[in-house]
């Protein structure tokens, strides 16, 4: 494992979490026949750069990054003499971040994608499905393009629709709360930086669903301006239907 901070490094030893530990990118990669990058989307591809020239030769390198194009394209630039490169996104994951809050079931029957291009290297997508298929996950293999358009509706959008649901309540509102409403802006707790990096490496697909889902508003909103009972069951009745089959 490699972090920022000894303290997190004891931690990690401590718990058995890493067998070994480095606070230098160079001592921490250097033997490794797989590196995984974990951190906001915009500083992989940094951290991508200062690695390249330790990767050993027939090491594969990946990360765990939210959005894709952005991730893929620039790292491919890089060029790692004998190393290859394939993005992962293991769609799992909570609020909560820091090694305190680490869950070895994490993983388990969730989803990981496999972001392949022309420059994939099959040998990197056969090491890759076996090692998250260990994990626990289910492996789908698509271009970094498709899975941002499909992770903007089911992930990106959710959590742009749980931020902007806090920020419109009012705090007298808000002492009231209960269930319903923690369930549906739990995410919203998420680390800022971490969403904001995501947000703004798949805007373009998350500026079209954010209209889409005004859209949707809108047929509720004139629902209700007109007094439409049988439009509103109907919205609400399909919504029910769609959620349950999930």
């Amino acid at each position: 494992g490699v972090s920022r901070r000894k303290s997190t490094i004891d931690r990690a030893l401590k718990d058995k979490i890493v067998d070994s530990a480095a606070l230098d990118l160079k001592d921490g990669v250097k033997d490794s026949d797989l590196v995984i990058i974990a951190a906001p989307v915009l500083k992989i591809i940094g951290i991508a750069k200062q690695i390249a020239p330790f990767l050993k030769k027939g090491a594969i390198l990946t990360d765990a990054g939210s959005t894709k194009r952005c991730i893929v394209v620039n790292i491919e630039k890089i060029g790692f003499k004998g190393a290859d490169f394939l993005g992962s996104h293991p769609v799992a994951g909570s609020e909560k971040s820091g090694i305190k809050s680490a869950n070895k079931d994490l993983f388990e029957g969730a989803c990981c994608i496999l972001t392949k291009t022309k420059n994939t290297n099959p040998r990197a997508i056969a090491m890759l499905k076996k090692f998250w298929g260990k994990l626990g996950m289910r492996v789908a293999v698509m271009s970094p393009q498709m899975h941002d358009k499909l992770l903007s509706e089911i992930s990106h959008m959710p959590h742009a629709v749980s931020v902007s649901l806090v920020n419109s309540v009012g705090k007298n509102s808000l002492r009231l709360a209960a269930g319903g409403f923690k369930d549906i802006t739990r995410i919203a707790s998420g680390e800022p930086e971490l969403w904001r990096d995501i947000f703004l490496t798949n805007r373009d697909n998350l500026r079209k669903d954010i209209e889409l889902l005004k859209k949707e508003l809108s047929k509720i909103q004139t629902a209700l301006k007109n007094n439409d009972s049988s439009r509103l069951l109907k919205l609400l009745g399909n919504a029910k239907v769609i959620r349950d089959s999930l």
